[in-house]
């Protein structure tokens, strides 16, 4: 490895590690500023190095498929929001493209270090961790470690890595990832998840067990006077921003109650269109008083929504660890009519450990509830008694699809081919084979559009219409001036290929989309500019994120994904009898076509080959 004098890294430093863990041979290479200019990095700088480095074609599991943790130009600046970074892989939970944006500080640090990512192929003959100590990186025995949960995992590299200056960090895969569980997630120390499209898989097919920094560096700015004036003033605007403050004093989970009551809500496996006793005990406000321990944040945010929590007693207790989310506090709570916030709780941190994706799992066990109910399965068939609110059996459930064990083998596949082997694929809520989020298209309807038209399949982060649809950001820089009425089709089109473009941009530059959503457009684009000294402009940037998207797309349409995906599944396009969206359903016809010739996808939903840049 070349010796580098510890410099300070400005926006990028040039270099990524590539580790083939087959040949176990750790090399350097280049990024150019080119490339920066095009992609931005993160996820962005994924794809590129997806079609420009390896191939896009290979299965996702097999050793040749790439797995990359990789950084963006903001990630580990002073700016609020930065401290987000990007897993890339082809995802096995789907066969198609798979990305994570995830919190906490292990991005920072691996900048700190001076490297803008690290990328693994082949698979170890052993289990093994990565060790990266600035400029020291090695390959190191992890059999040790195989078999543990994903905190112990943490702990025991703590114990021998870290010392006492709290700054190493790791990314870790618990027995999920290791059984190769379809939706197996990565846990960043022990409070941040990069959660969806089973990357976690990945990294056990490849004996991968963690990846642990350090680095000793410090981010620059080229112009560091502009830096400090734009990092104090984008602090104190979400000092007096109310929906920030919000986030802060009552996290995520903030949204249920307005969600209850603007149809947002999944509730029994997408069936019934509102639940209203579960907001006596699944509420912020119940949080807060009950198991809430501390409020906590990622790498240079003030806003820090994260949540510890503890469970003191009773059939569902669990020790001092990272709080659900609202995400989690739906899936595992009002999707399996479950009212109980500890039961949550001890759901959440059962994934956590075990190294799961909460959403993907609470959808499997949604979809075994109403399977029971409409006497498909008996437990019989599962082993557990799959009663719509009963979390004992949730929680074995969980514990059963980690291991593999007896039932749970099917469970691991995920919904969409469990549903499909019990002859009842319209039970299943995903598109592309990726399960929906908690965002209910039928009271937002420029959702299902981008559920449908998302890279990685149905995901509320890869497009921002869940930020301007449902009123918790305005861009007048481009069009975007609410307030939005969520259950009409009329005009969402543009609007999604817009915010398509926006997420890509968060998404890339690895900025927090609350985050993004506080400030304007034009304080990013002041932001980057400060960070990198890159002229940029808005309209440069919203070009980087519709090329970027363009990228993806076609990543999908090389594996097979095209118009006939362009999908949502029956339950979405199915109203409720009930609640505030009782009666709607999302015009797909009528937003498709639109967005079709905005985007200017072909007939089959092909990238037309103009709208493709890889020359760099």
């Amino acid at each position: 490895m070349a010796e580098m004098e510890r410099k300070e890294i400005r926006g990028f430093s040039g270099r990524y590690l590539l580790v083939d863990l087959g040949e176990a041979r750790i090399e350097e290479r280049d990024i150019g500023e080119a490339v920066f200019r095009k992609y931005l990095g993160g996820s962005g700088l994924g794809a590129y190095l997806m079609m420009k480095a390896f191939d896009p074609l290979v299965e996702p599991l097999s050793p040749a498929a790439p797995l990359m943790f990789l950084n963006g130009p903001l990630t580990g600046t002073n700016f609020p929001g930065s401290g987000r970074s990007s897993v890339v892989a082809l995802s096995p939970l789907t066969g198609l493209w798979g990305e994570c944006n995830v919190g906490g500080f292990f991005g920072a640090t691996l900048k700190r270090a001076g490297w803008d990512g690290v990328v693994f192929t082949g698979r170890a003959e052993r289990p093994t961790y990565l060790l990266i100590d600035d400029e020291k990186v090695e390959l190191c025995d992890a059999a040790h470690l195989w078999g543990r949960d994903a905190y112990a995992t943490n702990l025991v590299l703590q114990n021998e890595l870290g010392g006492t200056s709290g700054s190493l960090r790791t990314m870790q895969i618990g027995p999920a990832g290791e059984k190769g569980v379809l939706f197996a997630n990565i846990v960043n120390d022990t409070g941040s998840v990069a959660g969806r499209c089973g990357l976690g898989a990945v990294m056990g097919s490849k004996n991968l067990k963690a990846v642990a920094v350090r680095g000793g560096g410090r981010a620059a700015y080229a112009d560091a006077q502009k830096a400090r004036e734009l990092s104090k003033s984008a602090t104190e605007k979400l000092k007096r921003h109310l929906l920030a403050q919000t986030l802060h004093e009552m996290g995520t989970n903030g949204a249920l109650d307005t969600g209850m009551l603007s149809g947002d809500v999944p509730v029994k496996n997408w069936s019934v269109g509102e639940w209203m006793e579960a907001l006596d005990t699944l509420n912020s406000f119940y949080y807060n008083d009950h198991i809430l321990v501390r409020i906590v944040g990622c790498h240079a945010c003030p806003v820090r929504c994260k949540r510890v929590v503890r469970v003191e007693e009773g059939p569902f207790a669990m020790e001092e660890h990272a709080g659900p989310e609202y995400e989690t506090v739906c899936m595992m709570g009002t999707n399996l009519l479950n009212p109980s916030l500890e039961a949550v709780a001890k759901a959440n941190d059962l994934c956590n450990r075990l190294g799961m994706d909460t959403i993907a799992m609470g959808s499997v066990i949604a979809l075994l509830m109403e399977a029971q109910e409409k006497g498909l399965v008996s437990p019989r068939d599962t082993g557990l008694d799959f009663t719509w609110g009963n979390m004992e059996a949730a929680l074995e459930a969980i514990r059963m699809t980690a291991a593999m064990e007896g039932f749970g083998a099917r469970m691991a596949q995920g919904t969409r081919r469990l549903a499909e082997e019990l002859r009842a694929p319209e039970l299943a809520v995903t598109v592309r084979g990726l399960d929906f989020p908690a965002h209910d298209p039928r009271g937002y309807h420029g959702y299902g559009l981008a559920y449908a038209m998302g890279t990685r399949g149905a995901c509320h982060l890869n497009c921002t219409n869940l930020l301007v649809e449902g009123g918790m950001a305005s861009w007048p820089e481009i069009g975007l001036k609410g307030p939005y009425k969520g259950m009409t089709s009329k005009g969402k089109a543009e609007l999604t290929w817009k915010c398509m473009a926006v997420g890509q941009i968060f998404n890339s530059l690895c900025m927090c989309e609350f985050i993004g959503a506080f400030l304007s457009l034009s304080d990013q684009v002041d932001i980057l500019r400060a960070v990198t000294g890159f002229e940029w402009t808005l309209d440069e940037l919203m070009e980087c994120g519709w090329r970027i998207w363009y990228l993806k797309r076609h990543i999908l349409n090389l594996r097979g994904s095209g118009r006939d995906d362009d999908v949502l599944p029956p339950k979405a396009l199915t109203p409720t009898e009930e609640g505030s969206n009782a009666g709607s359903v999302p015009d797909m016809e009528l937003m498709l076509e639109e967005f079709y010739r905005l985007s200017g996808l072909d007939a089959e939903g092909r990238v037309p080959p103009d709208k493709l840049e890889l020359q760099v």
